[in-house]
């Protein structure tokens, strides 16, 4: 072909490297370069492979290898693909559009209306922020190729363009009932109650629990729960009375070479690790063994096993990772959780959107609208600095809603908080005949002011709070004549006045379950709903 001929020859002439046959990435992993798809070692997401024959234009094309080339070499292999992806998606795959074609040799004022028209798109998205890494790529060709139809010119020109950063906190800031942080009073509980109540031992089901448990704990991304191994979770205490569990979170984003070469020892709630115990368990019960040209390969334990393997890891022979989930099957975990336990969000009325974004959103507002430093914050949610945290305690006092009598009784034929049993007097009730299991609503503000709610139906001594546990607790029995509209009034009215006196938003909205469940059991006895 013509421009083959020419390109060799440009090579020729001014002494540029050959393309060469393999390249060892920044991080030590080989990747096979010498035709047009490169398999990348990034095990984290499903499909890695660079196809460079979808660019048409021979020059185009040689460019843009030389500088993954050195992308992959000098910074990581994300640094590689997201270029990759940034380059052809915002400015190569326009290629036809400005008939620039596989023969055609002079390309420098196509490529010039090419990008200015993905700037102008760009521009009118507000995504202007899209077009760094494409922009780059530009100004290095032009550097360092310009006989390939960048123009140096030009690219001063670009080069002194403003690209604003990726609106990470947009969605956050949107308050978005979708996309945005969940909502604590009426969307996490949800979550909550059903990873308590579910007693699955499938695979699949243990690795969504564990992989939601994780989530909501650590608010981590998905890649950094691809890299935990079974090893990681960590008994401090295993002959004391109490566990005390840590688990080693690897770190990602650092600039390490290797994920896994740096963790985070962060202490883990013995009700979450639960989960995490009974996946390691059921993983030893399933063994998986895959093969490559007939050797098989040695499984490094990590908590969440892909069975068939990971085709990025195994296109790339990165045998190390060869078993990791991506972050897209962590993600489609948690998603799975919602849709099998058909979790309806009160807010949206629709199935709940979840994603390990939202609920790291959720995490880092929560302890924002608490009080926590922004250093804290930072450390918990494995940023370098506090600039990243910002927009969480911009939001802080934004994420507390009013709640009145009207929304509690919506919102209670959701949320479902009650389990306890309605009854018409102490003959139907467990310890109907023991005055002191009968239980009483005082009014805070009027200690006078006394109801008698109901009876509690455990035979030996309760260590909760009553009456606000009461409502939450599986054994109470409330009076179906009993005055609950009057102990709803009384805790809504409390919660206001909280909210107002207090900057902590968490003094205001500690009894929101407490509240729905009240509103849940004057429903029941009004008969607008049933008994669950």
């Amino acid at each position: 072909m013509v421009s083959e001929a020419i390109l060799d020859k440009l090579i020729d002439d001014h002494g540029w490297l050959e393309s060469p046959i393999s390249i060892i990435s920044r991080e030590g992993k080989k990747i096979d370069s010498s035709g047009e798809k490169w398999a990348l070692p990034y095990a984290i997401w499903k499909n890695t492979s660079l196809d460079f024959s979808k660019i048409e234009n021979i020059k185009l094309r040689w460019a843009l290898k030389s500088y993954i080339k050195d992308r992959l070499e000098r910074i990581s292999t994300h640094a590689g693909y997201s270029t990759y992806s940034h380059v052809y998606n915002e400015f190569l795959k326009y290629e036809s559009q400005f008939n620039i074609t596989a023969n055609d040799d002079d390309v420098k004022d196509k490529l010039i209306s090419l990008v200015e028209m993905s700037i102008s798109k760009a521009r009118a998205n507000h995504r202007l922020w899209a077009l760094y890494r494409p922009i780059q790529w530009y100004i290095w060709a032009a550097e360092n190729y310009p006989e390939l139809g960048f123009c140096p010119a030009y690219s001063l020109e670009l080069d002194g363009m403003t690209i604003p950063g990726n609106p990470k906190g947009e969605a956050i800031r949107m308050e978005d009932p979708e996309k945005g942080p969940l909502h604590r009073s009426l969307e996490l509980p949800l979550l909550i109650k059903e990873l308590k109540s579910d007693n699955s031992q499938e695979l699949e089901h243990l690795q969504q629990k564990a992989a939601l448990a994780l989530s909501i704990a650590f608010g981590r991304n998905p890649a950094n729960l691809t890299y935990l191994r079974e090893e990681d979770l960590i008994n401090l205490t295993p002959d004391a009375d109490e566990d005390c569990f840590v688990i080693k979170m690897p770190r990602i984003k650092k600039r390490q070479l290797n994920p896994r070469d740096d963790s985070l020892d962060e202490y883990l709630e013995p009700q979450y690790a639960e989960y995490i115990i009974e996946l390691i368990k059921k993983n030893s019960e399933n063994t998986i063994q895959l093969e490559f040209n007939g050797w098989k390969i040695p499984n490094p334990r990590p908590l969440f096993t892909k069975k068939n393997g990971n085709k990025s890891a195994l296109l790339s022979q990165d045998w190390e990772s060869a078993y990791n989930m991506t972050s897209a099957d962590i993600t489609a975990l948690i998603k799975a959780f919602v849709k099998r336990h058909n979790i309806i969000s009160p807010i949206t009325h629709d199935l709940l959107q979840i994603s390990t974004r939202r609920l790291r959103y959720t995490l880092a507002t929560g302890l924002a609208a608490e009080g926590i430093s922004k250093r804290e914050l930072a450390r918990i949610l494995d940023h370098s600095d506090t600039q990243h945290v910002l927009v969480y305690f911009e939001m802080a006092s934004k994420i507390i809603e009013h709640l009145d009598k009207a929304a509690a009784k919506k919102f209670s034929r959701y949320l479902n908080f009650f389990k306890g049993k309605l009854i018409e007097n102490d003959d139907d009730a467990i310890n109907g005949d023991r005055e002191d299991k009968h239980l009483a609503f005082i009014n805070e503000d009027s200690p006078l002011d006394q109801q008698e709610i109901g009876v509690c139906g455990e035979s030996s001594i309760c260590h909760f709070d009553p009456p606000f546990s009461c409502y939450l607790c599986p054994k109470f029995q409330p009076y179906r004549h009993a005055d609950h509209e009057h102990v709803l009034d009384c805790l809504l009215r409390s919660r206001e006045e909280r909210l107002e006196k207090y900057e902590n938003a968490r003094l205001g909205i500690q009894i929101d379950e407490v509240i729905v469940a009240v509103a849940q059991v004057l429903e029941m006895c009004t008969g607008e709903v049933i008994n669950v």
